[in-house]
């Protein structure tokens, strides 16, 4: 962390949210999804002591329908500044590791998981950010590796709609647009133009970088982008709180 912390001031960033995963009834291994809030938090304090920028207290929630109850009791232990809410398993199966495409085709595979975020986060609702809504595209093999309003629009607008209402953030993630295996995933811009339509205040950029040489990788990717959706401002959180950044596009 303090590497991180280090990394996103030579950056000249205004600051850095950790939000690590947090995912209850994780198959396989738990303790891969899992970390301790308390010890996480503790060294943010001490970290908060002697930094220059923002430092704040964060945590990626996994959600599955199966765990709602769990989670919601998991996170009524912690304050937080930022609560991400994601979705990466389902149906007790995890897509990074492709047995999950197995004996599908790409538009089960795209729908099913658009159909469990919609689930998970219409009976859960604790949370600012919808992490990463099309992270199903990452490592799927399909040639298309794009969640598009043309053809995921049915699933994909309850989902916005949801958010919109609640006044939660829709995440980019940076890392979902990476090339993979020859493989490189395409944000579809006319998701977040409708979410603007449909009333979403919020957007928020994530490098999710797990490693310190990723951090803030392609923010300024996307800024282009959602200025011609509509939106001027991203988004970050501070105590729960949206705090909006004026797009200044260059």
């Amino acid at each position: 962390m303090e590497e991180a912390v280090n990394k996103a001031t030579r950056l000249g960033l205004g600051g850095i949210a950790f939000t690590d995963h947090f995912d209850i009834d994780a198959p396989g291994d738990n303790a891969h999804f899992s970390f301790d809030p308390a010890e996480h938090q503790q060294k943010i304090d001490y970290l908060r002591k002697k930094a220059s920028i923002g430092i704040f207290k964060g945590i990626e929630l996994g959600l599955q329908p199966t765990a709602l109850e769990s989670a919601k009791k998991a996170v009524a232990l912690f304050e937080f500044d930022t609560i991400i809410a994601s979705v990466h398993f389902v149906d007790g199966v995890d897509p990074y590791h492709g047995e999950y495409y197995g004996g599908r085709g790409e538009i089960a595979a795209y729908s099913r998981y658009l159909e469990t975020i919609y689930e998970c986060i219409s009976n859960y609702t604790n949370f600012d950010i919808l992490g990463h809504f099309d992270y199903i595209v990452r490592y799927s093999p399909y040639s298309d590796k794009c969640l598009s309003m043309k053809r995921y629009g049915d699933y994909i607008e309850p989902v916005l709609k949801q958010l919109a209402h609640n006044g939660q953030a829709l995440e980019i993630n940076t890392n979902t647009y990476r090339t993979r295996n020859g493989m490189t995933p395409v944000l579809d811009e006319a998701v977040y133009k409708r979410f603007r339509e449909l009333g979403g205040e919020f957007v928020t950029l994530g490098s999710d970088a797990h490693e310190t040489s990723r951090i803030a990788e392609g923010l300024g990717e996307f800024l282009p982008m959602l200025y011609r959706c509509g939106f001027r401002y991203v988004a970050h959180f501070e105590k729960r709180t949206a705090r909006c950044e004026k797009i200044e596009l260059t």
